[in-house]
């Protein structure tokens, strides 16, 4: 049983309002020092972009460099409480000790983690330990054929796109139970909204540990 999962993309606390401290100068001069092949696949070869750099957040481009894992996050405002996968500036994925924890146990190796630092105003820091998130697996696992038309829109060649309502178009998808019978935590190749796809045991493993995790909803396996 698989689970889809919408990035956050509204302020709140599964989305905190912020920015990376210091992350735009580090980029700059890591640009300086990249290849041109580099920056061709990035979309940077006339300029820097920030963009350009998220794309690894979200795409099958390999691992980050340490000059690519900002390591501390100001928040505009205080939070009080915040989930234990949090959307960030950039799309970049923050999770908490204890959804490391579990996913770390469940796909070791598989996915890359580096501490970071939630910062508020008045000098205040946020109790919790986070680490930042770049998914590590990368399916191709969505099944058009066994989805409900009216739950998904084609983006492009082989390329599809979740519709709204959220909840509605989530649950009409189809995933290949073949192609996700090991995998935990995963981002599709060619579906996008939802983002994030979970496991069942995954899922199952963070509600029993009281995790708190933006909305998501079953998806049909076929």
């Amino acid at each position: 049983m698989a689970w889809g999962m919408h990035e956050p993309s509204r302020f709140g606390e599964f989305f905190p309002d912020g920015d990376y401290v210091g992350r735009e100068e580090a980029l700059r001069e890591y640009y300086n020092q990249m290849s041109e092949e580099e920056k061709k696949l990035r979309g940077m070869v006339k300029r820097f972009s920030l963009t350009g750099f998220s794309k690894k957040y979200t795409r099958d481009f390999g691992p980050m460099t340490d000059a690519e894992c900002p390591n501390e996050f100001l928040t505009v405002k205080s939070y009080r409480s915040l989930g234990s996968l949090l959307n960030t500036s950039n799309r970049l994925l923050a999770v908490d000790q204890g959804f490391k924890d579990i996913l770390e146990e469940l796909e070791p190796g598989v996915h890359q983690f580096w501490p970071i630092e939630i910062r508020m105003p008045r000098n205040k820091t946020y109790p919790s330990t986070y680490y930042g998130l770049r998914i590590g697996q990368f399916l191709d696992a969505f099944n058009p054929d066994h989805s409900k038309d009216e739950c998904y829109n084609i983006s492009g060649y082989e390329n599809y796109r979740g519709v709204a309502p959220i909840k509605k178009a989530i649950t009409g998808l189809a995933v290949s139970k073949d192609a996700v019978v090991n995998a935990h935590l995963w981002r599709e190749k060619k579906l996008t909204q939802p983002d994030i796809f979970l496991s069942n045991e995954l899922q199952q493993r963070a509600r029993e540990a009281g995790l708190r995790l933006p909305k998501h909803f079953q998806m049909k396996e076929v």
